[in-house]
């Protein structure tokens, strides 16, 4: 692993020799992308930023898993607008020679927002929403990578929408609430604290129809600060119609001891092979 990483701390500290860096691949093009050509005052519409990566290479989710950091984006908007939560689809999971998994995309991904236009916003003016974007991405080697993008909103009468196949696509790949009626299982959690430090997770999903919604199931977790998962095992009873996932919750000194949400992602692939994903939010304090 620190082999894997030194040239990554050396191109952030810029110790690396011009020469050499020169060199370095750069596998990630990251570029800005909205699903509109002009937008009416009073409506929303999306922005994203669209990284295209190079085969074999992968960018990395917001929990990287055992390696990388999270690829982060913030989009300075003018203060009248209102902007919601980046969107993350479904991440797939990487072993590293090392031995751990690492969680994110390869070949492409969309990450966007939605932005909300005010009312009284004047045709005739120009709003430049910023975007600062960074990134580590790896293969062999890790590498870090940034942007700084910006957008010019044209406004309009009437919103006129465009690169509608590329947002609908990543939409599909959204993950849907636990609570949402397309969820194929009936979940039940199971937590307990078995030492000061350590709570014992258990997530039972058992299908509401049959077991082909078992296929290829996957937990990606994405632990709060102070907190991290660890002895992520699956068994799958003899009946095949309900699949156990269990793992260890640690905390450490700089875990809030108030805050014990755990937020991650049920992922899995239904009989028509399309991988789908599920938010598993719920309080590690109730046993």
């Amino acid at each position: 692993m620190l082999v894997k990483f030194l040239l990554t701390a050396l191109l952030i500290t810029g110790l690396i020799p011009s020469s050499i860096a020169q060199e370095v691949p750069t596998p990630v093009n990251a570029k800005l992308v909205s699903n509109v050509i002009s937008v009416r005052p009073g409506d929303t519409f999306s922005l994203g930023v669209l990284m295209e990566i190079d085969p074999g290479w992968h960018v990395y989710w917001k929990n990287p898993g055992d390696s990388g950091l999270p690829t982060k984006i913030e989009f300075e908007i003018p203060k009248v607008f209102y902007q919601r939560n980046i969107n993350w689809p479904i991440p797939y999971s990487f072993k590293s020679p090392q031995g751990g998994v690492d969680f994110g995309y390869e070949s492409s991904v969309l990450l966007w927002t939605n932005i909300e236009v005010p009312e009284d916003t004047k045709l005739n003016s120009v709003p430049r929403i910023e975007a600062s974007v960074s990134w580590i991405s790896c293969k062999e080697i890790c590498i870090p990578g940034k942007a700084n993008l910006s957008y010019d909103i044209k406004l309009s009468n009437k919103t006129k929408h465009d690169n509608t196949d590329l947002f609908s696509k990543w939409n599909k790949l959204l993950p849907i609430d636990a609570e949402h009626n397309d969820n194929p299982f009936e979940i039940e959690v199971i937590s307990k604290k078995s030492a000061k430090d350590i709570y014992k997770v258990e997530l039972e999903l058992k299908s509401k129809s049959n077991q082909d919604n078992l296929n290829a199931v996957e937990y990606y977790p994405n632990p709060i600060e102070g907190f991290q998962i660890e002895n992520l095992n699956y068994q799958k009873l003899p009946d095949d119609s309900v699949i156990k996932i269990s793992f260890d919750v640690i905390s450490d000194e700089t875990a809030n001891s108030s805050d014990t949400e755990l937020d991650g992602l049920i992922v899995y692939t239904d009989t028509n092979g399309n991988r789908l994903g599920i938010d598993a939010k719920f309080d590690l304090s109730e046993d």
